[in-house]
């Protein structure tokens, strides 16, 4: 071969070479580019968590207690709208009177006998009358009534303590002490008082008995 040929070949040569390394470097970059565009199938340990977990006050604070509704203390006191034996409830007695002593203990009716709000032995209001000079209470052993202390004081008094008896043809509960007659007519509260032969008829302003019916209704 003459000298001539080798030296033009020379130069194709290298072309040749150069466009391959061309080519190389292009697919190189062009591999680089494209994993800019790939996601990361996971979160690495520098990622987000991948689902929501419960912040510290989140799952450190108690849920409410649920509280049920309280009940309604029942009264304790008579009133003018107290209603007593609606449906059968109450039936052993009437509501303490708030403005009188409390009710005597067994002790203390063996001394001094019973107070107008009863107690002791005959714990049981039958029957409760305010009258124009006076204020009477029919106390009983039990609701039934078969048994029952006559107790009533004028205003001023002292408070008269007698065993009593009902009388069906009078309506009316009747006692006896010292001489003295008294009778309360179970219709209308008024309070009735026979001394030395002398009889005085005191109305009632506030009367109520353990059925709360009045003959009026």
């Amino acid at each position: 071969m003459s000298q001539s040929a080798s030296s033009r070949r020379k130069p194709l040569l290298l072309l040749v070479v150069a466009l391959a390394v061309a080519a190389l470097v292009a697919v190189a970059v062009w591999r680089l580019g494209g994993d800019d565009d790939v996601s990361p199938l996971a979160a690495g340990p520098s990622g987000e968590p991948t689902s929501a977990s419960p912040s510290p006050e989140a799952s450190t604070t108690p849920a409410p207690e649920k509280t049920s509704p309280k009940a309604e203390a029942p009264e304790k006191c008579e009133g003018p709208d107290t209603q007593f034996n609606v449906e059968g409830i109450r039936q052993e007695s009437l509501l303490p009177d708030c403005g009188a002593p409390a009710p005597v203990t067994p002790a203390e009716q063996k001394k001094s006998g019973l107070g107008l709000s009863c107690g002791g032995s005959y714990p049981v209001i039958l029957y409760k009358t305010t009258t124009t000079g006076a204020k009477t209470s029919i106390c009983g052993k039990t609701s039934s009534g078969e048994e029952f202390r006559f107790v009533t004081q004028a205003d001023g008094g002292d408070t008269v303590d007698v065993k009593g008896e009902y009388d069906p043809q009078l309506d009316a509960f009747v006692a006896k002490k010292d001489g003295v007659s008294y009778a309360v007519q179970a219709y209308d509260g008024t309070l009735v008082v026979t001394k030395e032969g002398r009889t005085t008829k005191q109305k009632s302003s506030d009367w109520i008995s353990l059925d709360n019916e009045s003959d009026y209704d």
